[in-house]
């Protein structure tokens, strides 16, 4: 295996701190060009949506008084660097008599007073403020603008500054405000619009009052062939009779337009999603927006055949711009429908007390996914939880598994049509299909690992060792993870001369057990794969899809050889020497091996119809309709338009129809089946134990309350309002992982208060530069400083890479499982910064380095030394579990400075959680970006990202003893079996152990607005 993220990290970070070194303001640009051998209309979308800050400035504020002198004992100030001012929002659209609230803010850090003065080039239309002080603690000044007579006007604020030469200049920034009338636009039957959208005309607008209402593509949707291209289609815009509003009352919610349908005729259906976000623009006023609003509470409400009440539903991309003399509300979605926007009367101006931990955790792949499960299960520890791509939803991977990866194959009885690999049915933007024998993997240098055959099926089987076999239920002991059949004694089983051969862990490399590690893998490897050794039933083994007479051989087998062609490189080549341990296959030739087309057992669940708790599917509920009314009794499950729906929500629920048959799906087998028949005739469905146990540890259950068994309690509104999650996902990710982090979003946006919108927002973002403060357009010069975290949403979910990458593009890795070297760089960023911004108590000052004036005692049981050197290593023995891994820890900029140990400087902790197979310590160069970001120079006190500690977690599997917990990746989950790895015990240990030995912050309490 070619695992290549953890080396193609270490490269991409460090060349970002050469960059960094080198130049006062990195840009990616400054070190793309480094890694170019490594594997790896104008915007207002913040213009009027403001925060009410918890308090204005007068005109004439009292001057602040830290002078330089005042400097804390181990702390620096450097102002050398250009004065930079900056306004947020950057624009104002405001009524006569109505307020904005605004913040000017400067860098780097005002070592002395200073003082900034305003000028308006038209005060009749909006007063300046005469002047703002700043000091070293004082980064920022908030003011309000107020609406005057209708018109445009400019408000400049100016401060002198010096050049490092000591040359005066001075530094500008303007605020260009709009007063005008806050009346909203207004439609009717003669603004509508048909057309036919199609590769010339990618765009169809309204005509008369709705002119700047759209819906278009981009040509390449049109051009391509594959799943994600659209045909050409007719269209409409149309003005919708209703005020969506109004459908709301409990919501006093403000309108800010009309009421717009997008409608399209075949070959598109309005029943169901795109396989791709398509764009639209609405007409809005901002004038109308509330005092405190900012796009962060946008609402976007929807309806359509599949929502017949309105409700907001999460978009894509929101943002506010200017067309002409007019402004529009731009958003990205799958459906087609009516859409208006709103805003709550109330947005921005309720407060609240917000208790922080301290803890945040965030993990890539592996870890993503683990971080999610812990931090979840935990959520009582944490104040962000940050799964980047990964397993972060096992209800809806684990019905992909077993409907794409494990699928493919005709049912016995039945013809079928052959389906290309990327051409089955499925119903979800941005994801695509494979089957069994041809699994996805896009050639690029963005995939973190070759991930071939034999590592998917590794891959697999480490989850089932976690938590037992979700596909079928072994119950021999000890045999969790196996598929049903094989007992101890088999051969496939017990290998040569008596070795256990139900699973070997992968080499670790320097370990004391690594020669005998290489020596028992090589051994079962060779004994499992010869034939002779195979497991097999030669009749009644029954299963309804491929067996159900039971008169076919089933078979245990060896993967892994492949021979395909990008995206599906993993396409089944016969000879693999991968043992299977999870799946059986039915031997339709009875050669004894199994061979292209043959298909594979699941047996994961008793056959149930998922209709909902009405127990009627779609075309029985009375008023079915396939396109105008395909969901009668408003049931249906879609993450966007209605998350907490039932039909079709990849579980089975109280009332839906199942077959009491047990897990092989065909009746009467219990006494007849070789591997026994679990389930049947008990009067209730059955699932695996192992797939209890993925739902037990899922988040998209934690979140919908099907799961409330956490240490943390269950995650009650009221927690949910406490913890914060970002998501990520590539757009060519080959585990989906961007559709994964959308159902996970789905449950959060499906949390509706007592006014029936939701308590948290959620948005979307397709690539790095749709977040507010980022020029769009400009994707590789992303900056985390800029990012205005006042509009976006508290929930954000980033979809990384252009589904439309050219070919060079894809090679460099566009959209993979970890992304080109800037994405992967621009996903740790936005989640560090996001982590930090919420941390508005943690210290941001520059200091001494810790070498230079370092502290000569500690808490820490590892001693000074590690801590003056920023990096401390151990390997962590946890008390109750006994588990043994390593963990490393990377510190903030002068932590060991003497000073700031004198004074007792505590930090927050954020936990990185690695990916699969890799090591803690393979991440530690991220403390070469993250510590210029926590000391530059060139930010203030307002900007810089606060000091944290970094501990990275162990998820590797290990020998204890010489007794394997897994194969390659733990998950960071408690094993379902005896001897795998206790992973949620350990890393709770693992946090005790970072609280005794390191100054962590403690708990603290905010006021924040929601």
């Amino acid at each position: 295996m070619n695992h290549r993220f953890g080396t193609a990290f270490r490269d991409a970070v460090e060349a970002y701190g050469r960059a960094v070194s080198a130049n006062a303001e990195p840009r990616w640009k400054l070190f793309s060009a480094r890694m170019s051998s490594s594997s790896l209309g104008r915007s207002l979308g913040h213009v009027c949506l403001l925060l009410l800050v918890a308090a204005s400035c007068s005109d004439d504020p009292a001057p602040p008084s830290t002078p330089r002198d005042q400097l804390e004992p181990g702390e620096t100030c450097d102002n050398r660097h250009e004065l930079k001012l900056t306004m947020d929002p950057p624009e104002v659209i405001v009524a006569p008599g109505a307020t904005r609230p605004v913040r000017l803010t400067i860098e780097p850090d005002a070592c002395d007073p200073i003082t900034a003065r305003f000028a308006s080039a038209n005060p009749a239309v909006a007063v300046a403020p005469r002047e703002a002080h700043f000091d070293l603690r004082h980064a920022t000044f908030d003011f309000l603008v107020t609406g005057g007579a209708l018109g445009r006007t400019t408000i400049t604020a100016s401060m002198a500054g010096k050049d490092i030469n000591d040359v005066p200049y001075t530094a500008t920034v303007e605020l260009p405000i709009d007063v005008r009338d806050p009346a909203v636009p207004t439609c009717d039957a003669t603004s509508n619009a048909a057309g036919t959208l199609e590769a010339n005309n990618v765009a169809l607008h309204g005509q008369g009052a709705l002119a700047k209402a759209a819906v278009s593509a981009r040509p390449e949707a049109f051009t391509r062939a594959d799943e994600f291209s659209l045909p050409a289609f007719p269209g409409e815009v149309a003005c919708h009779p209703e005020d969506l509003t109004a459908k709301l009352p409990n919501a006093k919610l403000r309108r800010l337009g009309p009421a717009v349908t997008f409608t399209a005729r075949a070959p598109l259906s309005m029943a169901k999603p795109l396989r791709r976000d398509i764009d639209f623009a609405i007409p809005v006023n901002p004038a109308s927006f509330p005092s405190g609003a900012r796009l962060r509470h946008l609402t976007i409400l929807y309806s359509g055949p599949r929502a017949k009440e309105p409700r907001p539903i999460p978009v894509s991309n929101a943002r506010i711009e200017a067309d002409g003399n007019d402004y529009v509300i731009k958003f990205a979605s799958p459906w087609l429908g009516t859409y208006q926007a709103a805003v709550a009367e109330d947005a921005g101006l309720k407060r609240r007390t917000r208790k922080l931990t301290h803890r945040a955790v965030i993990g890539f792949s592996m870890g993503g996914g683990g971080a999610a499960v812990f931090g979840l299960r935990h959520h009582d520890l944490f104040d962000v939880v940050a799964p980047l791509g990964g397993p972060s939803d096992w209800t809806w991977l684990l019905w992909y598994l077993e409907q794409y990866p494990l699928g493919g194959f005709c049912p016995a009885g039945q013809t079928c049509e052959k389906v290309a690999p990327n051409r089955y049915p499925l119903d979800e933007p941005f994801a695509h299909t494979m089957d069994y024998d041809h699994w996805w993997y896009e050639k690029g240098n963005g995939n973190g690992g070759s991930f071939p055959r034999s590592e998917y099926i590794q891959i697999f089987e480490d989850l089932a060792l976690s938590m037992g076999n979700g596909n079928g239920w072994n119950q021999e002991s000890g045999l969790l993870h196996m598929a049903p059949g094989p007992k101890p004694s088999d051969p496939w089983v017990k290998g040569p001369d008596g070795l256990d051969c139900t699973y070997t862990v992968e080499p670790i490399k320097d370990d004391p057990n690594e020669k005998k590690q290489r020596e028992r893998e090589a051994a079962c490897r060779t004994w499992r794969c010869d034939p002779k050794n195979a497991w097999k039933a030669e009749t009644n083994y029954f299963d309804d899809e491929f067996n159900p007479d039971g008169t076919k051989p089933v078979i245990s087998f060896c993967d892994g050889n492949q021979n395909g062609e990008s995206p599906y490189t993993n396409t089944f080549a016969p000879g693999g020497q991968k043992p299977v341990n999870l799946l059986l296959a039915v031997d339709l030739n009875g050669n004894g091996v199994r061979d292209e087309g043959e298909p594979i057992i699941r047996s994961g669940h008793e056959p149930f119809s998922d209709c909902g708790a009405d127990g009627l599917c779609n075309p029985d509920e009375p008023g079915y309709h396939p396109e105008n009314n395909p969901d009668p009794n408003q049931d249906d499950y879609d993450y966007l338009l209605n998350p907490n729906g039932l039909e079709g929500n990849h579980r089975w629920d109280p009332g839906e129809p199942f077959q009491d048959v047990g897990l092989d799906g065909v009746p009467n087998t219990a006494s007849r089946h070789v591997a026994g028949d679990p389930g049947e005739g008990d009067g209730k469905y059955t699932e695996t134990p192992g797939l209890s146990n993925f739902y037990a540890n899922d988040p998209h259950s934690m979140l919908a309350r099907r799961t409330t068994d956490l240490p943390g309690g269950p995650i009650t509104d009221a927690a949910l309002q406490r913890v914060d999650i970002l998501t990520d996902g590539g757009v060519r990710d080959l585990f989906n992982f961007a559709s994964v982090a959308s159902h996970l979003k789905g449950q959060v946006f499906g949390r509706n208060g007592a006014n029936g919108l939701p308590l948290r927002s959620v948005a979307f973002y397709n690539g790095f530069d749709m977040l507010p403060g980022q020029v769009r357009g400009r994707p590789d010069d992303f900056s985390p400083a800029l990012l205005r975290w006042a509009d976006i949403a508290e929930m954000p979910s980033i979809r990384y890479g252009d589904l439309d990458a050219s070919r060079q593009q894809i090679e460099q890795g566009d959209g993979q499982h970890v992304g080109k070297a800037n994405q992967l760089l621009f996903r740790l960023e936005t989640a560090f910064f996001y982590v930090g911004q919420r941390w508005p108590d943690a210290d941001r000052r520059t200091t001494i380095d810790s070498r230079d004036d370092a502290a000569t005692t500690t808490i820490n049981e590892l001693g000074v030394e590690c801590e003056v050197f920023g990096k401390c290593e151990k390997i962590f023995t946890g008390p109750t579990t006994k588990r043994t891994g390593p963990i490393a820890v990377s510190l903030p900029p002068g932590y060991a400075q003497k000073d700031n140990v004198a004074r007792n400087v505590r930090y927050p902790v954020l936990y990185v959680l690695h990916g699969y197979g890799q090591d803690p310590r393979d991440l530690e160069a991220v403390a070469i970006f993250t510590n210029n970001f926590m000391n530059g120079t060139n930010r203030s006190y307002a900007t810089r990202l606060p000091k944290f500690i970094i501990v990275y977690v162990d998820g590797r599997c290990r020998s204890p003893d010489g007794k394997d917990e897994c194969i390659r990746g733990t998950f960071y989950m408690d094993s379902a079996r005896d001897n795998g790895a206790k992973m949620d015990a350990w890393f709770n240990e693992v946090v005790q152990y970072v609280d005794q030995n390191y100054r962590t912050m403690p708990p603290s309490e905010v006021e924040v607005t929601e």
